[in-house]
């Protein structure tokens, strides 16, 4: 009987050690599958404001070209136009601010870079079209050939730098989302 005793409870206690090492592998698994399905997400979200940036990029890119044509042609802007380009430059800034929400910092840097770049290149374009109207309010008839010139400088060089910015933050997107988990 003493036998059958120490048995049974020999049997109990190995019970409980299976039980509690297969509550810790399940929690163990639980834990690895929460943690996955977070990446998971948090990859996904990145991706989706990373994605955001481009589009607004692209936009504001393409109005750029095209009021920087127009200046360099010598006609003015007209106000619509002003608005419209600060609205595109303010929905890619704020793409660009959202960054900071899902990280990783070297991205939130890499965008705030971009932001910096094209906050300078649109005032420039705004500088540029003040004093382009401002010339041709003087002299309608003015030779804008070596006024315009001088602008289209400064604004390539603004141009330049925005872009490298702009691939700087492509290059550390494409870096952080296929970056392991």
């Amino acid at each position: 009987m003493g036998g059958a005793i120490v048995g049974g409870r020999a049997a109990v206690r190995g019970a409980r050690i299976g039980a509690e090492t297969n509550a810790a592998a399940v929690l163990a698994q639980s834990r690895l599958q929460t943690e996955g399905a977070r990446d998971h997400w948090v990859r996904q979200e990145r991706q989706k404001a990373y994605l955001q940036v481009m589009d607004c990029y692209s936009l504001f890119n393409r109005e750029s070209v095209q009021y920087r044509d127009q200046l360099k042609d010598g006609r003015t802007l007209d106000e619509d136009m002003v608005e419209s380009y600060t609205s595109t430059f303010i929905a890619l800034t704020g793409t660009c601010s959202h960054l900071a929400l899902l990280g990783p910092d070297s991205v939130h840097a890499a965008g705030a870079a971009v932001r910096a770049k094209a906050e300078g290149f649109v005032a420039t374009i705004k500088i540029w079209n003040e004093d382009l109207a401002a010339a041709l309010g003087e002299d309608p008839q003015r030779d804008l050939d070596a006024f315009t010139n001088g602008w289209w400088d400064v604004l390539a060089e603004d141009g330049a730098l925005m872009k490298q910015a702009y691939r700087s933050f492509l290059i550390t997107g494409q870096r952080e989302l296929l970056r392991a988990p």
